[in-house]
C-alpha cells in the first residue's frame, strides 16, 4: 500500500525504506546497551548481591 501511495514498485519502496533506515541522519548515536538503559531508566534499577569470584581452576594433566 505504501509503494502504491508513493507510485513505486514494491522493490523500489523496500529499497527506499532500507536506505532511509540505514542513513546516517536517522542513525542512533547510542549503542544498544545505552538505548536499553535509557528506555528502562524511569523504572529504576535493581541492586543485586553478586557472589565473590573464585580463582581460575587448574588445567587437568592429560598426560601424553
Amino acid at each position: 500500500m505504501r509503494a502504491a501511495a508513493n507510485d513505486r514498485s514494491m522493490e523500489v519502496e523496500a529499497r527506499e525504506i532500507l536506505r532511509s533506515a540505514l542513513s546516517e541522519e536517522h542513525a542512533e548515536s547510542l549503542g544498544l546497551s545505552s538505548r536499553i538503559r535509557q528506555r528502562f531508566a524511569e523504572i529504576g534499577g535493581v541492586d543485586l548481591q553478586l557472589p565473590e569470584r573464585e580463582g581460575l581452576r587448574q588445567m587437568p594433566d592429560l598426560g601424553e
